[in-house]
């Protein structure tokens, strides 16, 4: 381990867009773009302010579309890279907070390729109507011979971005991790919640139930908003705010453990569609599925009373075991 890292108070930018919902009629209607070439530095350094700030209090982000990060951008044709660093929040083995400098290799041409696709956008005259959200890796360099790094622009599509360098990355291997201990905070800090949120749940009848039965038909499993968005198997500890809805007023929170987190989106990405239901929940918990590099952005809702449904992709049902965690 070396290094310390002590929160301070920063902006933190990220880059959070929604994915088209709908998108008819305009699926080949883009332009092309690249953006401004990266800016190579001595070294990845990921206790940069904004990395470092994503990582330790993630629920202080902009969600909102942001400017790119200073002196990222398109990989340079003379940058040639041999590997990846990956910044990630973890742990020591006593359940201190880190903040760690992961190595990744193998084939980092695939790498490097995926991140030189041309961005795709809608011209200016296109509107789209856009609704899943997602949130990019909060912090990503490519590292040449020398040591010198890069912080490399997601290739953009309309309303989203790409899936090429997920895939790409999701093939290296971890070769080595260099933790900063971030003072005085646990792993298990639950973080900062919102005052309050809307009633994600309704009443549904048994034709509501055999219509989301139908249309569930058509989709495959595990249930995914997009591969970026919802991480399953590689999710981070996940942080749970509850809140009580009538009156809607801030509950509690905790800070889900790996096992915990990874069971949760186990059982939401392959729960069936729940029964008829004519219980509003009064107490519901809230949940943005992130990995521990802070990639994903899908936001899952669970009722805690009521009919215990999940809100993911329609209504769907969740085993006792699974609410019993959140509820700890």
């Amino acid at each position: 381990m070396s290094g310390r890292f002590i929160p301070g108070v920063f902006v933190a930018v990220v880059s959070v867009v929604a994915v088209a919902l709908v998108w008819i009629g305009v699926r080949d209607d883009y332009e092309s773009f690249t953006p401004p070439v990266a800016t190579a530095v001595d070294r990845a350094d990921c206790l940069d302010p904004d990395i470092a700030t994503a990582l330790v209090a993630p629920e202080t982000r902009d969600n909102s579309s942001a400017p790119r990060s200073e002196g990222s951008g398109y990989p340079p044709a003379d940058f040639s890279p041999i590997a990846v660093v990956r910044c990630e929040r973890g742990e020591t083995s006593a359940g201190g907070l880190t903040i760690d400098s992961v190595r990744l290799e193998g084939d980092i041409h695939a790498v490097n390729d995926a991140f030189r696709e041309q961005s795709r956008r809608f011209p200016a005259n296109v509107r789209a109507d856009c609704a899943y959200r997602q949130v990019l890796p909060s912090g990503l360099w490519l590292v040449d011979e020398a040591g010198s790094a890069i912080r490399p622009t997601w290739p953009a599509e309309p309303c989203g971005f790409q899936d090429g360098p997920r895939a790409a990355l999701a093939e290296l291997q971890e070769v080595s991790r260099d933790q900063h201990l971030v003072d005085d905070l646990s792993a298990d800090d639950p973080g900062i919640c919102r005052d309050s949120i809307r009633q994600p749940f309704e009443i549904t009848t048994e034709a509501d139930v055999d219509r989301m039965a139908e249309y569930d038909d058509t989709r495959e499993y595990p249930l995914i908003e997009t591969p970026l968005a919802t991480p399953i198997s590689d999710v981070g500890r996940l942080q749970v705010c509850r809140y009580t809805i009538d009156p809607p007023l801030p509950g509690s929170r905790i800070r889900l453990s790996h096992q915990q987190s990874a069971d949760l989106m186990d059982a939401v990405s392959t729960a069936p569609v729940a029964g008829p239901c004519d219980r509003i929940a009064q107490h519901v918990a809230s949940v943005d599925v992130l990995r521990p590099d802070g990639s994903g952005g899908t936001r899952v809702s669970v009722e805690l009373d009521g009919c215990q449904r999940v809100d993911h992709l329609g209504r769907r049902q969740l085993p006792p075991s699974i609410i019993a965690s959140l509820l700890q």
